[in-house]
């Protein structure tokens, strides 16, 4: 038997055909029975009435929701239906195994809880809002990647295992690896750069892990991590190559049917964006009336966290690039500017309604200068022998940065949480299922 995908069967209005999915809905009201198949296509709502013989209604008296079906009938335009304006009038059905047990009715409930939602993740991706917003998030990784292989970019896959920090001890994942002590990447970044001078342009999609007990609606433990690293870049060749993806991939988002469903609004930011120092970031905080934890206001060579730092790119209201931190805010491997060494040339692109999304870098390309940060920063160089290489043999200037792509579907969707932007969300309290 030959089964049509739900998304095709508007070019087969008055014919016959066979589908098969999940049942989404049942719904009996009086002698019909109402159904939702569902596949990975899309969505038809079907009707069973006594006229589609008796096989058929045996059959629709014991549907439950999420049994497994084949079903034949013919298709019908009917523009009061949902989804796509089309209706399947069937004449025969049946599960492909057995009947999904009705005991999922029990499973999630309307006012079922976070942590109900989380434990039952599994059954939840089945939803119509679990399953767009995984498939968003997919257009997403789609959209950048896209735009890496326009400009000649070379995707390669740096391992997870490591013996080396890049963000910090602190958030650091470690374990027993065969007698050794081993972390979980924070970043593939430092990897990245070792191979500028023979791919060039290269990038990863991959997780990373912070051992972070935040819990903030941003913040996960294991997150997608889109990284980049490019040979020859300048600082501000980093800042105006990160808007021309972005961009990209705005534009990407806004044609999203996602985007639409979910009545969001998608502005394409405009080049150049917005540049804020962190000198100046200081002050507006002050501009803006904008406070840190404590209730007071930040002074200058205090960290920017995720309270005020959210806020501001909200006051703002567009993507912004807040940039040059002091020196020892952020980490070693950050360039050192040319005409102020107090500062970084560093930024970080902050969006409304999450904050920071991309953290960013002119990287240090000068052996002794990369050395005594390192020293600096109580690091033992020894483990990075091979990152350091890279500055004796053949250095050059370079950049590169990571965006984490959970946020970014976050605040294009308007998500509450980041945990309703990935497939299995890792939090301080969760590693189940």
């Amino acid at each position: 038997m030959s089964f049509e995908s739900i998304k095709s069967l508007k070019s087969r209005i008055g014919e016959e055909v066979s589908v098969r999915g999940w049942l989404h809905h049942v719904r009996r009201q009086g002698k019909l029975t109402f159904l939702v198949i569902r596949d990975n296509t899309g969505y038809i709502q079907s009707v069973i009435k006594p006229a589609s013989g008796e096989a058929a209604t045996t059959v629709a008296k014991k549907l439950t929701r999420e049994t497994a079906v084949t079903a034949k009938g013919v298709v019908k335009e009917d523009k009061r239906a949902p989804y796509n304006g089309l209706e399947l009038q069937i004449n025969n059905i049946s599960p492909v195994i057995d009947y999904a047990s009705p005991e999922l009715e029990h499973e999630i409930r309307p006012d079922s809880g976070p942590q109900v939602l989380l434990n039952k993740r599994h059954l939840v991706l089945r939803g119509e809002q679990a399953s767009d917003i995984m498939r968003f998030r997919d257009l997403m990784t789609r959209s950048f990647r896209k735009f890496f292989f326009l400009r000649d970019f070379v995707e390669v896959t740096p391992s997870t295992i490591v013996q080396t920090q890049v963000e910090g001890g602190s958030t650091l994942f470690s374990f027993d690896y065969f007698e050794q002590e081993a972390y979980l990447t924070q970043s593939s970044q430092l990897y990245l750069e070792t191979v500028l001078a023979s791919l060039g342009n290269v990038f990863c999609v991959l997780p990373s892990f912070r051992a972070e007990k935040s819990r903030t609606r941003r913040h996960l433990t294991e997150y997608t991590h889109i990284e980049a690293e490019m040979p020859w870049y300048d600082f501000d060749d980093l800042l105006n190559f990160m808007e021309d993806m972005m961009i990209h991939v705005y534009s990407s988002a806004k044609e999203s049917p996602t985007v639409a469903k979910f009545d969001q609004k998608v502005d394409i930011p405009k080049k150049p964006f917005e540049r804020v120092s962190y000198e100046k970031a200081i002050d507006l905080l002050r501009e803006y009336d904008i406070k840190g934890e404590s209730g007071t206001f930040l002074e200058y060579g205090e960290d920017l966290t995720e309270g005020p730092e959210r806020m501001l790119v909200d006051a703002i209201g567009k993507p912004t690039f807040l940039t040059h931190f002091p020196v020892g805010m952020k980490p070693f491997y950050m360039k050192l500017n040319d005409n102020n060494p107090k500062v970084m040339n560093a930024a970080d692109l902050l969006i409304p309604n999450v904050g920071e999304i991309i953290g960013a870098s002119q990287r240090e390309d000068d052996y002794e200068l990369l050395l005594n940060r390192m020293k600096e920063e109580g690091l033992d160089p020894s483990p990075y022998y091979w990152y350091l290489d890279q500055r004796k043999y053949g250095t050059v200037p370079h950049s590169g940065f990571g965006l984490g792509l959970e946020r970014f579907v976050q605040a294009i969707l308007n998500l509450d949480h980041i945990r309703e932007a990935c497939l299995y969300p890792r939090l301080i309290n969760r590693a189940t299922p």
